[in-house]
């Protein structure tokens, strides 16, 4: 059996940054991010981790694979190794159509294991459905307490549900 319990909900407007703080600890392993509003204008949308003394880890120890499932042409794959950030999480280019994404974080609080994610999400083009599968990974074995999502440009509207999920046998 398994239980989900809000840990924050967050929203924010007119920025290209948004972080949400103190929101992995011991109590969990695992956490879902639900992404149901992104609004910005013909950009992707990327996520790093914040350590704990509260700093954006910014350095080159991100691993990421993508597979982008485009419903107007061909499938792509995107790897992208010793990066900035994971991602892309989110495409739109009409402005208040937006998308939806669900992350999963695991072991972010685990200083002997590096943080792992994956998600998948669907975004709003005039052209079609973007739809991305992505993995990721953090190589670093420090304790991660919050993420943060930013962008090239304005984001125009972002809303994030963070949940625990608890695993009972």
């Amino acid at each position: 059996m398994s239980n989900l319990r809000l840990i924050n909900e967050n929203s924010g407007s007119s920025i290209t940054s948004f972080s949400m703080t103190d929101v992995f600890s011991s109590d969990f392993d695992i956490y879902k991010i639900v992404l149901d509003t992104i609004d910005f204008p013909s950009q992707d949308l990327f996520f790093r981790f914040i350590n704990s003394s509260g700093s954006v880890v910014s350095s080159a120890n991100y691993d990421d694979a993508v597979l982008l499932q485009r419903s107007y042409g061909a499938f792509a794959e995107e790897i992208n190794t010793n990066t900035t950030s994971l991602g892309s999480i989110g495409y739109s280019d009409l402005s208040d159509k937006g998308g939806a994404t669900v992350l999963y974080v695991f072991n972010p609080t685990s200083t002997s294991s590096y943080t792992f994610s994956l998600w998948q999400n669907a975004g709003a083009s005039s052209i079609g459905t973007p739809v991305r599968k992505g993995i990721g990974v953090l190589k670093q074995t420090a304790s991660m307490t919050g993420i943060n999502f930013n962008a090239p440009s304005s984001i125009l509207n972002i809303r994030a549900r963070i949940y625990g999920l608890r695993v009972d046998s």
